[in-house]
């Protein structure tokens, strides 16, 4: 089972498995290898200790591609803002070469907060902000908080937006504003981990699917497949039942 740690605009993989078929999906990706580490986009092998990668771009990962883990980071959230402004720029990849502090001490032994502060640490060496600021309006406080607790986890963002008295288009804006990622977006991503940990509980995946305001266990799977390139019997640990 790969481990997966969830955080507010992205999630940590550290992967079982060591390829994968020629793939996209939305999310940015940020490989790191303390060692090195290459993979293959755009039919091109890129190579590096760091290696971003944009979203919706064709890549291939295989045994020897040496990498220790990678972030999948939603694409509309200021962190994927900021690595297309001081990386990127109109590139579909990018790769950093020179050693970086932390990138190569094995974060597969560090428990899931000391693994979260590393990858802080090495996005602040690279001058990536990190900072999360205080949610200043109290409705996108409630907003968070409902979503968080589950009772609010099966919503879609109009039935939020009534329930907070705003109209779909200001909430949208205020929550990017406060919040650095899509409430479309977060909603997703919660409702993936919120899977996730029913299912490494010891539920069953239809259940998780379910509680987790997913449709059935093949919409499961589809979103995660579509959202990450991840197969969900790897990220959930059972064959879909």
């Amino acid at each position: 089972m790969s481990r997966i740690i969830f955080c507010q605009s992205y999630i940590v993989v550290m992967p079982t498995y060591n390829k994968t078929d020629i793939h996209k999906h939305p999310f940015m990706h940020l490989f790191f290898g303390g060692n090195g580490c290459k993979i293959i986009a755009e039919k091109k092998e890129i190579q590096g200790n760091i290696i971003m990668l944009n979203s919706n771009i064709k890549h291939v990962v295989n045994e020897e591609c040496g990498y220790d883990f990678f972030l999948l980071i939603e694409p509309t959230s200021n962190i994927a803002e900021q690595l297309t402004d001081k990386y990127l720029y109109d590139n579909n990849y990018y790769a950093i070469t020179e050693n970086m502090e932390g990138v190569a001490k094995d974060i597969k032994s560090l428990s899931d907060e000391e693994a979260i502060q590393l990858i802080d640490n090495v996005l602040l060496n690279m001058d990536i902000s990190i900072e999360c600021t205080s949610i200043k309006d109290a409705r996108i406080a409630q907003v968070i908080s409902k979503i968080i607790s589950g009772e609010w986890l099966n919503y879609h963002v109009k039935e939020i937006a009534k329930s907070v008295f705003l109209s779909e288009s200001r909430l949208t804006h205020l929550f990017k504003e406060e919040v650095g990622i899509s409430l479309k977006s977060y909603i997703l991503i919660r409702r993936m981990e919120h899977a996730y940990r029913l299912v490494s509980s010891g539920e069953k995946v239809t259940y998780a699917a379910m509680e987790s305001g997913f449709a059935s266990p093949a919409h499961l799977a589809y979103t995660c497949k579509t959202l990450t390139g991840i197969c969900m019997t790897d990220v959930l640990m059972n064959s879909i039942k």
